[in-house]
């Protein structure tokens, strides 16, 4: 069974086994594949959100294997911006949309009143169906802060049935 740790820093190693692949980071950001010094800059950087309480940073773990990454961080917008990072041998199975269903009530109980948003690059149909099967609904399609090309989701108040 899939479980959330939250993430401290005896988990660098983990997270980079995920930031390193190409295959993970080609979704994140501008798609760029990410060196060992821009991983652990994001790493330090999102464990500082959570020690602000401005974030939540959980690895999703099934007994010792790591299946991915899920967080929610406020973002320039005064949101909380939600991601899930999964390892490549899990994409496909329905983890990501499971990640949300447990990250979402710790975001709104930790972040009462903050809309949950994610972003999908707009050629990804897989990250945008699971965002639309985990209740969030299309926001329209913008370019991204880093110049991509993305479609804005938007969590609905009410849990998908």
């Amino acid at each position: 069974m899939i479980g959330l740790d939250a993430c401290s820093a005896g988990d660098l190693d983990d997270f980079l086994a995920l930031a390193l692949d190409a295959r993970v980071t080609a979704r994140i950001g501008d798609g760029t594949p990410w060196g060992r010094e821009t991983a652990v800059a994001r790493f330090r950087h999102g464990l500082a959100s959570c020690e602000r309480g401005e974030g939540l940073w959980f690895l999703a773990r099934d007994g010792g294997e790591v299946v991915g990454l899920v967080l929610g961080e406020l973002d320039h917008l005064a949101e909380i911006e939600v991601g899930v990072w999964l390892a490549p041998d899990h994409w496909g199975q329905g983890h990501g949309r499971a990640l949300l269903g447990l990250l979402l009530p710790m975001v709104r109980l930790r972040l009462p009143g903050v809309v949950p948003t994610a972003y999908a690059n707009v050629d990804h149909a897989a990250s945008a169906a699971m965002l639309r099967a985990a209740g969030f609904a299309d926001d329209g399609t913008l370019i991204g802060r880093y110049g991509t090309e993305v479609t804005r989701f938007v969590a609905r108040t009410a849990e998908p049935e």
